[in-house]
Formats: C-alpha cells, sequence, structure tokens
C-alpha cells in the first residue's frame, strides 16, 4: 500500500467546490474529490489545533479525560506513525505546522517539546510558519498594519511573523507551496517504493492570511482599506472591523484556500508524472474550520468559544477581559471536509455517516493490512463504509475543547453542555430549521436534550481513566 495523507489546518468544509461552494476556485482538490470517497457528515472531535492532531495520532482521547488536550505527544504513548513503523513500512512526514513539531517555549536540539513527529521513520520540517524561532533578522521593522490590539499575536510573535516572510519573493517561498514543493520531491527519489506513508501536512490556510496577492485580487480586487491578515478573534464588529474589512478578510482566507488547492494540485501532477496515481491511496482533511462573518457565523471571526467583555480573544496575545461570554460552537468550525480515494478509483462516493478523526487511526492501519483496531481506539476504520458493509459508526458526534463544554452534533441538532465555570444552561441548535444556529430551543425540546446528554456520558464512560462523576463539572438542567 501506498498512501499519502493530506492534513489541511483550519480549511473550512464549504470552502470545496466539491461540496457546493459555486464561486470558490479549488478545482485540484475538487478533482480528488470527483475519484474519492467523500464524508458529507464529517466532524471535529477534541479541539482546536493540536488537540485534534492527538485524536487522530492516537486514536483516543486523553489519559484519565474524554477529549484530547493542547499537549505534546509523552514519549510512552503509541503514535499511529510508530505502528506504521513497526510493520517495516518506510514512513515520512512533511510538516510546517510550527506548533506541533518545530517551535514552541521549550525547545530541545531545534525539535519543539510538542513531539508530533514521534514515530515517524523520517522527519523534515518546513521551517518559519507563524511565529517560529527561525530567522532573526532585526533589519525587518516592528510594524502594525492595524492597531496592535487588533492582531492576534503579542508584539514579539508578530514581529517573527514579519521576519518569517520577509524574504518571500516566488510562490514556493510560501508555506503550502513549499512545503507541497518538498512532497513532490520526496515522491520523485521514492515512487520505486512497494509500500509508503507519506504525510503531508501543511498550516494552510491557517492565519497569517497572506497568500500572494494574485490571490486574494481574485475574491477581492482593488481593496485600498486596513489590512488584517492575522486579526483578534471575536465578534468583530465590537471591536470595530467593518463590513469591507471583513470581505477582504474572507477574500484573504479564501485566497489561502485556492494556494492549498494549487499546491494540492501540484502533488497530483507528480503522482501522475510518476505513474503512481492509480497506485495510490490519498487522505484528504483537515482539523477544524473557522468563523468569517459569514450566514451561521453569528458575527464571528476566527474560532473562538469564548470571548471577552470587549469582544475579543487573544487580542495583542492577552486574556479576555471579563466578564467572559462563552459559545457554543457552530458548523463553520465543526463540521469538515474528509476524502479516502483508494487505488485505482475513478469515480466518487458520497456517505452520510458520522465520522469523526478518531476514525482515520484504524482507516489508515486497515489500509496497511491490520484488520483489528486495538481495543483503545475511539474510531472505526471506515473500509467497511465503502465496501458496504457497515452503515453507521456512531449516532453522533461528540467533540469540544476539552474541559470547557461538550457538544453532541448530529445532522439535526446541535447540543451543548458548558462546565460550571462558565455557569450556562445546555444550548439546543435545531439545525434543520434555524441555518443561523442561534437560537436556543432546549426547553421545547427536553427528550431530545436527555437523548444527547445520554450520548455525551456513554462517550464520557468509553474513556480509561476518567474519574466518577466527571459529568458533575458540567450544567446539564
Amino acid at each position: 500500500m501506498k498512501l499519502v495523507f493530506i492534513m489541511t489546518d483550519t480549511y473550512r468544509r464549504d470552502h470545496i467546490g466539491a461540496y457546493g461552494n459555486p464561486w470558490i476556485h479549488t478545482p485540484n482538490i475538487d478533482r480528488l474529490a470527483a475519484m474519492s470517497n467523500v464524508f458529507d457528515q464529517h466532524y471535529i472531535g477534541s479541539f482546536p489545533t493540536l488537540p485534534n492532531r492527538r485524536d487522530m495520532h492516537l486514536g483516543t482521547g486523553d489519559r484519565g479525560l474524554p477529549l484530547n488536550r493542547w499537549k505534546k505527544i509523552e514519549d510512552d504513548e503509541v503514535t499511529l506513525a510508530q505502528r506504521i513503523t513497526d510493520m517495516g513500512i518506510h514512513n515520512m512526514m512533511i510538516n510546517d505546522v510550527a506548533n506541533s513539531c518545530h517551535q514552541t517555549r521549550t525547545v530541545t536540539n531545534g525539535i519543539s517539546g510538542m513531539n508530533f513527529q514521534r514515530g515517524f521513520e523520517f522527519f523534515l520540517g518546513n521551517r518559519g510558519q507563524e511565529g517560529d524561532n527561525t530567522w532573526l533578522d532585526m533589519d525587518v521593522p516592528l510594524e502594525y498594519p492595524v492597531d496592535p490590539e487588533l492582531i492576534r499575536y503579542p508584539a514579539l510573535g508578530w514581529h517573527k511573523v514579519l521576519m518569517n516572510r520577509a524574504q518571500r519573493r516566488f510562490e514556493d517561498d510560501w508555506f503550502a507551496p513549499g512545503t507541497f514543493k518538498l512532497a513532490c520531491e520526496w515522491i520523485e527519489r521514492n515512487w520505486k517504493l512497494d509500500n509508503f506513508l507519506l504525510w503531508v501536512e501543511t498550516f494552510d490556510p491557517h492565519e497569517p492570511w497572506d497568500p500572494p496577492q494574485y490571490y486574494i485580487d481574485r475574491y477581492d480586487p482593488g481593496y485600498t482599506g486596513r489590512i488584517f491578515d492575522a486579526p483578534a478573534y471575536g465578534r468583530f464588529k465590537e471591536f470595530g472591523i467593518t463590513d469591507a474589512e471583513i470581505k477582504n478578510i474572507h477574500a484573504r482566507y479564501s485566497g489561502e484556500c485556492a494556494m492549498v488547492d494549487t499546491a494540492v494540485g501540484r502533488l497530483l501532477a507528480t503522482l501522475d508524472k510518476v505513474n503512481l496515481l492509480d497506485e495510490v491511496a490519498i487522505i484528504f482533511t483537515t482539523d477544524h474550520g473557522t468563523y468569517m462573518g459569514l450566514p451561521g457565523d453569528n458575527d464571528l471571526l476566527g474560532k473562538p468559544h469564548a470571548v471577552g467583555a470587549d469582544g475579543k480573544t487573544m487580542g495583542g496575545g492577552k486574556g479576555m477581559l471579563k466578564p467572559v461570554r462563552h459559545l457554543a460552537q457552530y458548523s463553520g468550525v465543526c463540521r469538515i471536509p474528509l476524502f479516502v480515494h483508494l487505488p485505482g478509483q475513478s469515480k466518487s462516493k458520497r456517505f452520510r455517516l458520522i465520522t469523526q478523526p478518531w476514525d482515520i487511526t484504524p482507516t489508515v492501519l486497515e489500509l496497511f493490512g491490520q484488520k483489528k483496531a486495538p481495543p483503545e481506539f475511539l474510531g472505526q476504520s471506515l473500509l467497511p463504509v465503502i465496501e458496504g458493509k457497515t452503515k453507521k459508526i456512531r449516532n453522533t458526534a461528540i467533540l469540544g475543547p476539552s474541559g470547557a463544554q461538550f457538544q453532541a452534533m448530529t445532522p439535526d441538532w446541535s447540543y451543548t453542555v458548558f462546565n460550571n465555570q462558565a455557569g450556562l444552561p445546555p444550548f439546543l441548535v435545531d439545525r434543520k430549521t434555524d441555518k443561523s444556529e442561534s437560537r436556543n430551543v432546549a426547553k421545547k425540546n427536553p427528550a431530545v436534550c436527555a437523548s444527547l446528554l445520554k450520548e455525551i456520558e456513554k462517550f464520557v464512560k468509553r474513556q480509561k481513566g476518567v474519574p466518577e462523576g466527571y459529568m458533575s463539572g458540567f450544567v446539564t438542567k
């Protein structure tokens, strides 16, 4: 088996043509979807970036907790890559996600303490994304395109962003193009292998939203206002971002999506060039979406599940002003893309059953011949689904930021319970009739709330080591 795993960051499902967007320019990802198994009800699990990756790399929740936290992969945790390596299959991670493998506050020998490259036989980092500690250049001035309180990074972090991108000249100097270029070079050197796993991971289209200008101009030509390429998260109207500015922010994000699409096209062309396109399996997914002030985003920008008194989260890299307002999470963040292309597949098949990142781990293992998943895994392989042998994996998607809230989502309902600190009652949305996902109908639907709460409780009980009474920390009535 030859498998190419494409992991993007912050890629909204509704910014892919294959999922129904009529104006986004994603011909290459659409081409991949047209020859893949497309999962229409794929949801996040643990939130956000690193917790989601722990779901996939480990196939489980956290030790003693139902959902994964923002933490490193420990040296005694068994990763998907380690299982593949132990099978004797050559594997390679090519990654530009600074906060998973490169830069953190604790760095040893140039490798971050987050350790997400653990278990891979070979690892190559494309350094410099976001605030990665890559290149000190004090000739690059610390300049702010807007008030520093409207940028999500503190001063040092923003200065590192400026230094890291100061040398860009050609598209390959941007991160997704450069990372996929390295992946294509790896394929050209290793196409003769009988079996391999190539894990290609890019932070784009996560902010900073700063693709080449020609990508932005496709969606908002002639803009002359303030530039927000890494804005504070939150209720953007409350801290003074105008409709024209949010349109440009959305154009910048859409341009990043189109840039990632171009990079995916390069990868597909390379596989075609070396006569591997009919032989490989390809998985394409992301960790979560983001809000852009679009319908259903409820005037939110970024991916906050709480905002401060001024409407901001991480303004200038600072904490939230009290009182903090807690929020349910909406589909723009929670519902994400997943394609699984199998060797030789030429036509698309679509599936509406509920899937989550935990299903990816056993799927990859079964592709390499391990049909029986370890008992601690939370998901199931999707190959029996694709083959028509299984029609359902779970009743409900369970998701959220660990310890802050639980959310149970189905195609019809979204139900959130908040921790005692937030002190909010359960929040139930009828997704069939409320496209804004903003009206709480919990009091009118007690039976639905009881059913979805039971799904959350079942999920919690599946985790080993979770203390008895864990759910007493959440407001369920």
